[in-house]
């Protein structure tokens, strides 16, 4: 394996840092994500072998602008994680590992799962 390669595997069994870059700024994701949000969901595919599709992770400033989220939000400082996910016994089983390993902050849709781990911001749990 080549020395990128193994970076962007370091410290994860089942997801790659690059499912976590922003889609202006390859290598982000490795650089610039907290690492608890990423290992939580490393463990939480550990536990229940599901597939993700992160849909968005660390955001640039100029991609978060392009966005329209605002300065504070969780996307900015690599502590948010957006995945797509339209099933329910998915969603249901993502949600129940999140909250069985700690996380606190959760938002879904009928497509869509988020989640934070920004100590900012209070308990939530957030229907789009």
């Amino acid at each position: 394996m080549t020395k990128e390669e193994l970076q962007n595997c370091e410290g994860l069994t089942y997801l790659t840092w690059d499912m976590f870059d922003s889609p202006d700024s390859e290598g982000s994701g490795f650089r610039f994500m907290e690492r608890e949000p990423v290992l939580i969901l490393d463990a939480v595919v550990r536990k229940t072998k599901a597939t993700m599709n992160v849909e968005l992770g660390y955001v640039s400033k100029p991609y978060a602008d392009k966005l329209g989220l605002v300065s504070k939000d969780s996307h900015r400082v690599g502590k948010a994680v957006r995945i797509r996910c339209v099933g329910h016994k998915k969603r249901m089983t993502i949600i129940k590992g999140l909250i069985e390993f700690g996380v606190e902050r959760i938002a879904v849709n009928r497509e869509t799962v988020y989640f934070d781990t920004d100590d900012l911001k209070e308990r939530a749990f957030y229907l789009w």
